[in-house]
């Protein structure tokens, strides 16, 4: 594998295969589906992200990089808004709020992958990472930010 490709000459890439953490279900269609992710960001962070991903994973074998971002899948349970902001996302003060047509119209894929509802927000190249900052939206508080995790429903 090429130097270019993560690896050094003459040794296999040792970089994860990301399809083999693909969950087998549809991409999201719905534009209005909500995407969440934990802030606040820097686009300098972002390009932190995206970069940290490329060291461990390709995609197909090619070159990766991408963002984690959680999708609103259902109205209640794990895949809902309250079940993410309650749980992954309970550490952040503040969280983004974009939608998957506002990041598709920006020109990034999402890409089901881990557990759900996580998705990784595809990006054509680690500079694109202004553009993905602009389309995660504003800063909304985090309802659930700090709250203990009690065990059973409020």
């Amino acid at each position: 594998m090429s130097s270019e490709m993560g690896g050094v000459p003459g040794k296999p890439d040792a970089r994860e295969e990301l399809r083999h953490r693909v969950r087998p279900e549809a991409r999201p269609v719905d534009t209005s589906q909500v995407v969440l992710r934990g802030g606040p960001d820097t686009r300098s962070l972002l390009r932190s992200h995206a970069r940290r991903v490329n060291r461990l994973f390709v995609l197909d074998g090619a070159e990766v990089w991408a963002i984690s971002v959680s999708v609103v899948l259902d109205d209640v349970g794990v895949g809902s808004s309250r079940s993410i902001l309650r749980t992954r996302l309970r550490s952040y003060d503040h969280v983004y709020l974009s939608t998957v047509g506002r990041l598709r119209k920006r020109g990034f894929d999402l890409l089901p992958t881990f557990a759900r509802p996580h998705f990784s927000v595809l990006l054509p190249g680690v500079d694109h990472a202004e553009e993905l900052f602009d389309a995660l939206g504003e800063l909304h508080s985090n309802p659930y930010a700090g709250e203990q995790e009690t065990g059973g429903q409020r």
